[in-house]
């Protein structure tokens, strides 16, 4: 069984095995904890990305996001100028959903719709997959710094296979029995 770690407010929590680990397992035992009242927000790595427009692909993380607030959330993954460079921007239609973006354009739009949300715990499982290592380890490094992109009230677990060297927050090491 998969027993969840105590989180407090703030807290940053890496989730580092190979696939089959429990990695994910071990983020929706947390979920299941924070369901009454629902205080998680769960960001899988096969979240779907719907066919519309890029500005209701996040406004799905929160309805009354400002375009100001969904143009923030892309700068800070790395999309700023993908979403600039758009025919219309946030208007954009994802014709096919994810078929319309690479694979690591739909990661950083997940990511993307993870910022957007405000649930006071956030988990995100393997937020980073599809990227190139050094964009991978830079998001890895501000999703977990308790200054970096969530709001150092807010809990973040992130589940992944690898983890910079330089994050010094704690690592569970799930095992699956």
């Amino acid at each position: 069984a998969v027993h969840p770690p105590n989180l407090r407010a703030g807290d940053r929590v890496a989730v580092v095995g190979d696939s089959g680990s429990g990695k994910t397992t071990t983020l929706m035992a947390i979920a299941a904890e924070h369901q009454n009242p629902f205080t998680a927000g769960f960001f899988p790595e096969d979240a779907h990305l719907f066919d519309t427009t890029v500005r209701d692909n996040l406004l799905v993380a929160r309805g009354d996001a400002t375009d100001d607030e969904l143009r923030r959330a892309l700068y800070a993954v790395g999309l700023g100028d993908w979403v600039d460079g758009l025919p219309d921007g946030l208007a954009t239609i994802l014709t096919g959903g994810a078929a319309a973006v690479s694979a690591g354009q739909r990661r950083r739009l997940l990511l993307a719709r993870a910022l957007v949300c405000d649930l006071p715990v956030i988990l995100l499982d393997e937020p980073t997959e599809h990227l190139d290592a050094a964009d991978a380890d830079r998001l890895l490094r501000e999703l977990l710094a308790p200054d970096g992109l969530f709001d150092p009230t807010r809990t973040v677990v992130v589940a992944t296979h690898h983890l910079p060297r330089v994050v010094t927050c704690p690592v569970l090491y799930p095992r699956q029995t």
